[in-house]
């Protein structure tokens, strides 16, 4: 998906708050020809470029029940879009029933030339900005001197939470940008949509999946040594990073030689698919641009004095221990400094 050639066709925006008091529904869009279109689309279309996974509509029973897929596709199909907008700010209104969801300003657009492959495709943007900050604007008075004035303001890296749905050729697709924890009010409650099963998706969560285990499982429990951990690390990254395609089965049982660690990464298979809602394919195509492992992955802390670094390890390394200090030891091999 190519947003370089995006703008903004058109735009309205409504105030949200619990309490009602304070709800402001606009009945105006926007002058788009008074705004700066460059900066509109760096600040709420840019951000979507960082966004890799794909979302998908969807409703236990039946699509034509969610609301928000319903009033995007009349959007698209050229219905009101002052009005088709007041119904997407109701119904999020009717879905925050949590004390602690926030007050903020719903922004929404209707987009154009978003490329798909060679494509030309429309689009629909839903944004709530909540925080705002405090900025100093200068200027010059009649009389040709500098002045100063404290506004506030939102930053485009302050969007809460977001969702750009772009209207394919097979059907529409979401990106959604939500810097909560918690990502089930926004993504389940409200747009009702599920992560697509692509090969950067997949490839992401096989990662995802090995990270936790190592993170969570092997190191808390202190089942094997750091260093044989670290390598656990490397041999799969290594195996993923030179695969076009991947069987997880396959893949675990190269990692895994200890069958008492192996069903321990298998139940924790179990439990990373249904915290993180997804369904890690039997075999999958490998994305390369989802294999990026955290550098604290391949630490080894030792006490509050010395930490050590490996960019791989292997036979060049040796754990032991002194009897005669009552301490643990790692040895280290190396051919020359560099």
């Amino acid at each position: 998906m190519d947003f370089k050639e995006a703008y903004i066709d058109k735009m309205i925006c409504h105030r949200f708050s619990l309490d009602k008091q304070r709800c402001v529904i606009n009945h105006n869009a926007m002058d788009m020809g008074k705004l700066d279109q460059a900066f509109l689309k760096d600040f709420f279309i840019k951000p979507f470029n960082r966004e890799k996974d794909q979302y998908s509509f969807t409703h236990p029973i039946d699509l034509k029940y969610n609301i928000i897929y319903n009033t995007v596709i009349d959007i698209f199909d050229g219905d009101n879009f002052i009005e088709n907008s007041i119904s997407i700010y109701k119904y999020l209104d009717s879905v925050s029933t949590i004390p602690s969801i926030k007050d903020g300003d719903i922004f929404i657009a209707k987009i154009e030339d978003v490329l798909d492959n060679d494509a030309y495709c429309e689009a629909v943007g839903i944004f709530k900005i909540e925080t705002k900050n405090e900025f100093i604007e200068t200027s010059v008075d009649t009389h040709g001197n500098m002045d100063i004035s404290i506004k506030t303001g939102y930053s485009s890296q302050k969007i809460d939470k977001a969702c750009l749905i772009v209207l394919t050729e097979d059907m529409p697709i979401g990106f959604i940008i939500d810097k909560t924890k918690d990502s089930k009010f926004w993504r389940q409650d409200f747009l009702g949509m599920e992560t697509k099963p692509t090969p950067y998706r997949q490839s992401k969560a096989i990662i995802g999946l090995m990270e936790g285990f190592v993170k969570d499982r092997l190191a808390k429990e202190s089942t094997i040594s750091r260093s044989e951990q670290i390598e656990i690390v490397n041999n799969y990254t290594d195996l993923i990073s030179k695969s076009d395609s991947l069987n997880i089965e396959e893949l675990q049982t190269k990692i895994f030689s200890d069958k008492k660690i192996l069903k321990m990464f298998e139940d924790y298979r179990k439990i990373y698919e249904e915290r993180e809602n997804i369904n890690i394919e039997a075999c999958t195509d490998v994305d390369k641009t989802a294999l990026k492992i955290p550098r604290k992955l391949r630490k080894i802390k030792l006490d509050d004095t010395v930490e050590l670094c490996f960019i791989k390890t292997g036979n060049f390394i040796e754990r032991g221990f002194d009897k005669n200090r009552g301490k643990n030891y790692y040895k280290i091999f190396f051919s020359k400094e560099v």
